[in-house]
């Protein structure tokens, strides 16, 4: 992240904002807008994943047992952009400026949705153009994660950082769980104003851009000008990586990475792939692509609506127990929910509001205690590159989950992703039961109780 080598500036108090304290020269304008920005933020970037389905099946027909690969495909090539331009963006906005950066990251996700819905050719020329138009997107994903968290950071004194960022999440959980229904209900509404099945979804993908270019002016226009952060000289990647590698002698911070892969994953799987297993469910039983979308895209909400306040519930439940103990129930909680996608005989039926609820709280119960653990195993020397191989681990998951995912859903069954994500999370709750009692200590079973047992 951008501000992992950064120093902070002097920090003096400013406005005043409810609970939250801003640094000097912070305005109710910047604070405003960086909250506004965070309702979109998200939802835009995840936006590729729930208009997917209707553009490999009304826009470019591309074959049902070439879709599975292909988003795996697609899913891996923006991951591995993210990996690399993470840093770098952040060192840009450093010297720059963040509104610059942050902007870009919209121009740049405007401009892959403006030219992802124009592939065309055979199913070969398709898949390559698909990956370069994906480069854009990735771009933009990469510059906007990372000033989403750079900014949300610059704004507050210390003391009330927490709260700043819980703001932000608040923001994005609320746009996550509102927009993706009225995006995935674009293509049907431009077709019930006669526009042509194909040229609807193009038009959709317009209205993102076009939204993204909005959000890019917004942005120039209400964040603060500059960086509220000066730059100090980055550890190589290679040294880095060494003392990250070294903390994973510790058993709970082995454990942390591979509750990264997985939970990182869990994510991902629900983004990239539900909406095109249950787009093909609905065409097999007599829908239109864009009926199927809709139907679709409110099963995504559903799930999100449930994360929200589970991440609260769930929360204040991991502050009252051992780290790994939160974690075996968080991956178990998440085991059900992918499971019981398997169970169902018709996912479009009612019994899918009952799974996409477990689904919803296993995927934010998995992230939350897998984040929980290594904040807390972490040590003090190298902590910075063990958060750091943290990420690398949860992005290596998504990955996976891309390729195996992808691969499972064209020569399985498309619920197969998710199959595959119920099964890790089982592996990680059996990984960490192992772990609890290798590394327990009469008295050090409290949350707060320092590292245990090869800590």
């Amino acid at each position: 992240m951008a501000n992992a080598s950064a120093a902070s500036l002097p920090e003096e108090p400013g406005i005043r904002i409810g609970p939250l304290q801003m640094r000097v020269g912070v305005t109710y304008k910047h604070v405003l807008t960086l909250f506004f920005v965070s309702y979109f933020g998200i939802a835009m970037m995840n936006s590729v994943g729930i208009m997917q389905a209707y553009l490999f099946n009304e826009i470019l027909k591309i074959p049902p047992n070439e879709q599975g690969s292909l988003t795996g495909t697609l899913l891996v090539v923006q991951e591995l952009v993210v990996i690399l331009l993470v840093g770098l963006a952040g060192a840009i906005s450093d010297r720059v400026g963040r509104p610059p950066v942050f902007a870009a990251g919209f121009l740049l996700l405007a401009l892959g949705y403006c030219l992802y819905p124009l592939a065309s050719g055979d199913l070969e020329t398709v898949r390559w153009e698909l990956v370069f138009f994906r480069l854009f997107i990735a771009s933009g994903v990469a510059c906007v994660n990372v000033m989403l968290s750079s900014v949300a950071n610059d704004y507050p004194v210390d003391r009330t950082r927490a709260k700043m960022i819980a703001g932000v999440f608040v923001f994005n959980g609320i746009g996550i769980a509102s927009l993706p229904r009225l995006v995935g209900g674009l293509p049907q509404m431009f077709i019930e104003m006669g526009v042509d099945p194909a040229m609807a979804g193009r038009y959709a993908y317009w209205c993102l851009a076009g939204t993204c270019v909005m959000l890019a002016l917004v942005l120039l226009w209400g964040l603060k000008p500059g960086s509220m952060t000066k730059s100090r000289e980055r550890e190589p990647l290679l040294a880095t990586l060494k003392v990250g590698m070294a903390a994973a002698r510790m058993p709970r911070v082995a454990l942390g990475y591979a509750a990264a892969f997985v939970s990182r994953a869990d994510l991902a799987v629900v983004s990239q792939f539900l909406t095109l297993w249950l787009v093909r469910e609905g065409m097999e039983q007599g829908m239109t692509p864009a009926e199927a979308t809709v139907k679709a895209t409110f099963f995504y909400i559903v799930i999100q609506a449930f994360a929200l306040p589970w991440a609260v519930v769930f929360g204040v439940l991991l502050d009252k127990i051992d780290r790994v103990k939160g974690l075996m129930i968080g991956m178990g909680v998440a085991f059900v929910g992918y499971a019981s996608l398997g169970m169902l005989e018709n996912p479009l039926s009612f019994e899918m509001y009952i799974a996409a609820a477990f689904v919803g709280a296993g995927e934010m119960s998995a992230n939350i205690s897998a984040t929980s653990l290594i904040g807390k195993e972490a040590p003090d020397r190298g902590r910075g590159a063990v958060l750091g191989l943290f990420s690398l681990f949860g992005a290596v998951g998504i990955m996976v989950v891309g390729l195996v995912g992808g691969w499972l859903f064209d020569n399985w069954k498309p619920v197969g992703p998710f199959l595959y994500m119920a099964g890790s999370n089982a592996l990680l709750v059996v990984a960490a039961v192992l772990v609890y009692l290798a590394t327990r200590r009469p008295g050090n079973d409290r949350p707060g109780d320092p590292a245990v047992a090869g800590a």
